[in-house]
């Protein structure tokens, strides 16, 4: 009896062991199924991921597009009446007994409407500037620069410090870099409160390991700060977050003319603590071309 039992049970354990090792091989295959719709889920999402991108480059390229010929019709339109508004202020310049300070003001409208015609005739960074770069003076531009300014400087009463030394000079596009500063000082003078600073600050390193000298220039503020997502998509083209009033694309217009010139750009701020603010350091040859 016991011997046929025992024989009986062989035939059970070998079911039995086949059922483990069937229910094993279910599990591997399981768990390789779960690795393979794992994988396929996470390239089939990068796709998506892609392809939103390359939708979101094509829009911004098609906007660009539409912007660059908008801006090209504008510089046709706009070039009349700025012809005939220059030729008052030369009339109005010229006019007998015409007080000194007056006579300043005129002056500086009419280094800015030569400043306009200069800027839609470059259709928002698509055109190429027909004039040579010329030798300038920092401090000059800086002063320039803060003039322009000076309204919405004296509106919010704030502090605006210059360091720079007078003789510090380079070779560029000057009109250009004087569009970076001004955007950047524009963006400062929005981000602070009342009676808050901004500091424009210029300086030269001697080239070495066979580097040119370069110039540092930084334009730093006390205000509320940007965060890291903003941070991330700062030089995007049409990023903004001045809702109606901005078109966000002065930042990139800025990028795109200190890398045209070979520099770099970049950003820090902080949103709390002692640090609080934002600096924008931008790094050119002190000879671009």
């Amino acid at each position: 009896m016991a011997r046929k039992l025992k024989n009986n049970a062989k035939p059970v354990q070998a079911n039995v062991t086949a059922i483990n090792e069937g229910l094993m091989l279910g599990l591997v295959r399981q768990h390789e199924l779960t690795e393979v719709a794992e994988l396929l889920n996470a390239q089939l999402q990068e796709e998506i991921s892609a392809r939103k991108r390359a939708e979101e480059a094509l829009i911004n390229s098609e906007k660009l597009a539409s912007v660059g010929h908008m801006a090209a019709v504008l510089a046709h339109e706009i070039n009349n009446p700025l012809a005939a508004v220059t030729n008052v202020l030369f009339l109005a310049q010229t006019t007998k007994g015409l007080p000194d300070a007056a006579r300043q003001y005129l002056q500086m409208a009419d280094a800015e409407l030569s400043r306009i015609a200069h800027i839609t005739r470059q259709t928002l960074g698509f055109y190429r500037e027909s004039s040579a770069p010329i030798t300038f003076h920092l401090a000059i531009l800086f002063d320039s620069v803060v003039n322009l300014l000076q309204a919405k400087q004296i509106s919010k009463r704030a502090i605006i410090e210059k360091q720079c030394e007078k003789e510090l000079q380079m070779t560029a596009f000057q009109g250009e870099l004087r569009q970076v500063v001004s955007n950047l000082l524009m963006n400062s003078l929005d981000a602070i409160d009342e009676t808050g600073k901004v500091t424009l600050r210029a300086t030269s390193s001697r080239g070495c390991n066979g580097r040119r000298p370069r110039i540092r220039i930084t334009i730093s503020d006390n205000g509320k700060g940007i965060s890291d997502i903003t941070l991330s998509r700062i030089f995007q083209p049409f990023f903004t977050t001045k809702g109606d009033v901005g078109n966000g694309l002065g930042l990139w217009v800025s990028k795109q003319i200190v890398e045209k010139h070979g520099g770099s750009i970049q950003v820090r701020s902080h949103t709390k603590g002692p640090r609080q603010g934002t600096t924008f350091s931008i790094v050119l040859p002190i000879s671009c071309f």
